[in-house]
């Protein structure tokens, strides 16, 4: 499966530069998608705007899985002049248990401050059509070497 890149809502940007989303600080989740979703609506600014995430089934919980470290890393990029939002190389896994995670398309990233009123990030199609991790499979979320998205 070919990703595309993390691209940043319209309201994350605005939410970075005023504070209202801390990068490396607080807790960030990654949740999942349907391909009929609207994911990849850049206005969308909470994830109680997100439509068609995945069925709680199969070990996946409504909301998605914080990040690892839970903050996010926010690091100095491939020069002093470039800062990274990364996480964990080794990736986030989502394990099918007991039954399978259904059509999956897209991840998004969010502030986590409460279960409806986390502030979007970002989003990142994971296929160009949905697919399905049957059970007991997993479905790990690498970041990029330059990490989810890089400030230069």
């Amino acid at each position: 499966m070919a990703a595309t890149a993390w691209q940043l809502y319209n309201s994350a940007k605005r939410y970075i530069g005023n504070g209202t989303i801390t990068l490396g600080a607080g807790v960030f989740k990654m949740f999942l998608t349907r391909s009929a979703s609207n994911t990849s609506t850049f206005i969308l600014s909470t994830y109680a705007s997100v439509t068609q995430e995945i069925s709680a089934t199969g070990g996946y919980t409504t909301g998605g899985k914080n990040l690892v470290p839970a903050t996010g890393q926010w690091t100095t990029g491939a020069s002093a002049k470039q800062m990274k939002f990364t996480y964990s190389t080794i990736g986030l896994t989502f394990t099918a248990s007991g039954a399978p995670l259904t059509n999956i398309r897209y991840a998004v990233i969010r502030n986590s401050t409460g279960a409806t009123a986390g502030k979007l990030l970002c989003f990142c199609q994971l296929s160009s059509t949905q697919f399905t991790v049957s059970s007991p499979n997993t479905l790990t979320v690498l970041p990029a070497a330059t990490g989810v998205f890089t400030l230069t």
